[in-house]
């Protein structure tokens, strides 16, 4: 019987060492360790487990697989046994620092991309995905067969929590499904969270209540971690439909966190991806978007197209694949914001109509235009107003 693994896939570009003396350090430095020793000569490195003969083999890991690449790159296939993490008590962010940790910064290896993640069902298991999903969200608000159209508000351009309600009902009034916080903005002394979701949340019901159309509205609620179930705690007490967070700020876990101990849908935003899925030392973002289901993400930013080349139009597509292509756990709504009436059709033809699409600013002033901008994009999309 074959123990269950945890599959890690980078393309390295070893220096000093050659490629398979590299893999095998980057897989002990996972493992069962390695020890450093600075000399005059500079650093040098070997397994614990070639000078201990104790080290046990139950932790050990093994080399799948080096396939030579163009330009002294190498595919390299490692594995190591589920049993070094438990779930339940370090969990994402334990494997994080074994998978994502020191390969960015061992002497030996050059240039270093994560590529691929491969957990086993038992560590799979213990995250439940997103609460609602799509089809959750969609049973939610009413609305079936379109994508759906939504706003995102930005306080850090004057508006304060009155303003904010105001321009969320002429959203709402206009039509539109969704609307959430800035990225940035979680509680500006001009904006505080409480009051901006409170006079928000009262401003929707009143339009609900009179013309029967629901608006979700996400609140940021990004924090440290210590005061990130307090932020999460004001919103929801205030009225907030939901929680935004951006996980590449306070950490992965985070995700998880607010699924476990919110009943409400989980908006996962990307502000700093690029500083992790860019460059010569860097992670693949399908990593990340297989990562924001597992942990239970509603939605999750896949990035737009217009302008970008085939091969950048193909690693969205395969983003959007991983949010929702059937699993035993709930699909995630991909969003897409920089929509315009120029890039609409294009935007709705690639993505379909499981997106939420995202527009902003110009839409604030009155319901009036914001209704007939949004008529207009579904113009575009070929839809029924």
């Amino acid at each position: 019987m074959s123990r269950e693994s945890t599959t890690v896939t980078y393309l390295l570009t070893p220096k000093v060492e050659s490629i398979e003396r590299a893999a095998d350090l980057l897989l002990a430095e996972m493992t069962s360790g390695m020890q450093y020793i600075s000399t005059r000569k500079g650093v040098e490195m070997y397994k614990c487990e070639d000078r201990l003969p104790y080290i046990d083999g139950l932790v050990k890991g093994e080399i799948l697989s080096i396939q030579k690449k163009e330009k002294d790159s190498f595919l390299v296939k490692l594995s190591f046994p589920v049993t070094n993490l438990d779930p339940d008590l370090g969990g994402i962010s334990n494997l994080w620092a074994m998978v994502a940790g020191e390969v960015f910064s061992l002497y030996f290896i050059e240039r270093a991309k994560f590529l691929e993640l491969q957990l086993p069902p038992s560590f799979k298991n213990h995250y439940e995905g997103p609460q609602f999903g799509i089809d959750g969200i969609r049973e939610l608000l009413q609305v079936q067969d379109r994508p759906l159209m939504g706003a995102i508000i930005k306080p850090n351009l004057g508006l304060n929590p009155e303003k904010t309600a105001e321009v969320v009902s002429i959203l709402a009034k206009a039509g539109f499904d969704f609307v959430k916080d800035d990225e940035i903005c979680v509680n500006p002394a001009i904006c505080p969270l409480e009051k901006r979701v409170k006079l928000v949340a009262e401003a929707l019901d009143r339009i609900q209540e009179h013309s029967g159309k629901k608006m979700l509205y996400m609140a940021d609620v990004t924090s440290d971690f210590a005061t990130l179930g307090k932020a999460a705690e004001i919103a929801i007490s205030a009225g907030a439909g939901g929680l935004m967070l951006d996980p590449f700020s306070i950490g992965l876990s985070s995700i998880d966190y607010l699924r476990k101990n919110f009943s409400c849908p989980i908006y996962v935003h990307r502000v700093g991806y690029g500083l992790f899925c860019s460059g010569s030392l860097s992670i693949s973002y399908e990593i990340f978007s297989k990562l924001f289901r597992m942990l239970g993400a509603d939605f999750s930013h896949v990035g737009g197209i217009w302008g970008k080349s085939e091969e950048a139009k193909n690693k969205v597509s395969e983003y959007v694949d991983i949010l929702r292509k059937p699993s035993s756990i709930k699909a995630t709504w991909p969003v897409v914001s920089g929509i315009s009436l120029e890039n609409m059709a294009e935007y709705y033809h690639f993505y379909g109509d499981e997106t939420l699409f995202l527009d902003h600013i110009d839409i604030y002033k009155d319901e009036q235009s914001s209704a007939r901008k949004l008529r207009a994009l579904k113009q575009e999309m070929g839809l029924a107003n």
